[in-house]
C-alpha cells in the first residue's frame, strides 16, 4: 500500500511514518506545496497513493483545500479516488461538514496508534489490502 503522510510537524511525521510502517510504504510532505509535488508525481508515475493522511492546519495551505486539490486532480486524471484521513488538533464540527463526501475518516491528536491502525483496518480490510 502506497500512503502519503502530510503534517506540518516534524515529530508528527515522524510518529505517523512509525505508526504506519508495518502498512505500506509511507511517503511524507511538510506542506501543501512538497504534498501536491508528490501527488502530482505519483499520479504521473502511475503508481497513485492509496491512503492519504492530511493535517487540517498546514502552513501554506488549509488541509481542506489541499483535501479539495487532490479530489480534483484524482478526479481530472480519472483514477480511483485515494482513501483520506484528516487529522486535526481540534475536534471542530464544521471540518467535519466541510470535508463530507470527500474524506474517509478523521482523527484527533493526539494520535493513538490503535485508534489509526483501526481507521485504516475499517477502510482496507486486511485480507483487500492493496499490496
Amino acid at each position: 500500500m502506497r500512503i502519503l503522510l502530510i503534517d506540518d510537524e516534524p515529530i508528527a511525521l515522524t510518529k505517523l511514518e512509525l505508526m504506519l510502517t508495518n502498512v505500506g510504504n509511507c511517503d511524507s510532505a511538510a506542506s501543501g506545496v512538497a504534498a501536491t509535488e508528490r501527488f502530482v508525481k505519483a499520479l504521473g508515475d502511475d503508481q497513485p497513493y492509496d491512503l492519504i493522511t492530511i493535517d487540517i492546519e498546514l502552513p501554506d495551505i488549509t488541509g481542506l483545500d489541499l483535501l479539495n486539490r487532490f479530489c480534483l486532480l484524482e478526479k481530472k486524471n480519472g483514477i480511483a479516488p485515494a482513501k483520506k484521513i484528516m487529522v486535526t488538533a481540534h475536534s471542530n464540527v464544521d471540518y467535519v461538514v466541510k470535508a463530507r463526501g470527500k474524506c474517509d475518516a478523521f482523527v484527533v491528536k493526539p494520535l493513538r496508534k490503535g485508534t489509526l491502525l483501526e481507521k485504516i483496518n475499517e477502510l482496507f480490510p486486511p485480507e483487500r489490502r492493496p499490496s
